[in-house]
């Protein structure tokens, strides 16, 4: 009986001291795990989707840019649009940013160009061609425009008074940001 509480004893001190060393090695992993946990107040939780190698929640530095969050999820992919990105853009905290298609995903072949529009120097009448954009819309995109400049990301489109989640979702495979 007293070898049975030894070895119990044993056991129960290799395990504290396994659990306590075991968070230590897995924290070092530098291979972009969008999973990994890292306590340290001064990063940043950024989330990537749409046309990237792996999509997910990402933690980075304060000052990184899209270029480094698009590093972390391993790349962008074939079907990613490039004018639909700055990969200088200084990314924000809590974000969450979209790499929009190049190309048709619903189609078969995934060959067919997707029809997009410019919102940094679209016209009104170029801007009302996207479906779920109106008179009204349209003129709130060009006076945010005027206003505040161009947009730097996609999600930028949402800060657009009458474009909120949903509107943003039917329009983000339909817009670009620079040629």
């Amino acid at each position: 009986m007293l070898k049975v509480i030894a070895v119990v004893v044993i056991a129960t001190i290799i395990g504290i001291v396994a659990m306590t060393f075991i968070p230590q090695l897995t924290n070092n992993n530098n291979g972009g795990d969008p999973t990994q946990l890292v306590d340290d107040h001064n990063n940043l939780t950024i989330g990537i989707s749409g046309q990237v190698v792996k999509p997910g929640n990402y933690i980075l530095e304060p000052d990184s840019t899209l270029q480094d969050l698009i590093d972390k999820a391993g790349g962008v992919n074939s079907n990613a649009d490039e004018r639909c990105y700055y990969l200088d853009l200084t990314v924000e905290e809590d974000a969450e940013y979209y790499i929009a298609p190049k190309n048709d995903l619903s189609d078969i072949c995934g060959d067919e160009p997707l029809e997009k529009v410019n919102i940094n120097d679209a016209s009104k009448e170029q801007l009302m061609t996207i479906s779920g954009i109106g008179d009204g819309i349209s003129d709130q995109i060009i006076a945010h425009r005027e206003e505040n400049g161009i947009f730097y990301c996609l999600e930028d489109l949402m800060d657009v008074s009458g474009i909120g989640n949903a509107t943003f979702e039917k329009l983000k495979d339909s817009i670009y940001l620079h040629e």
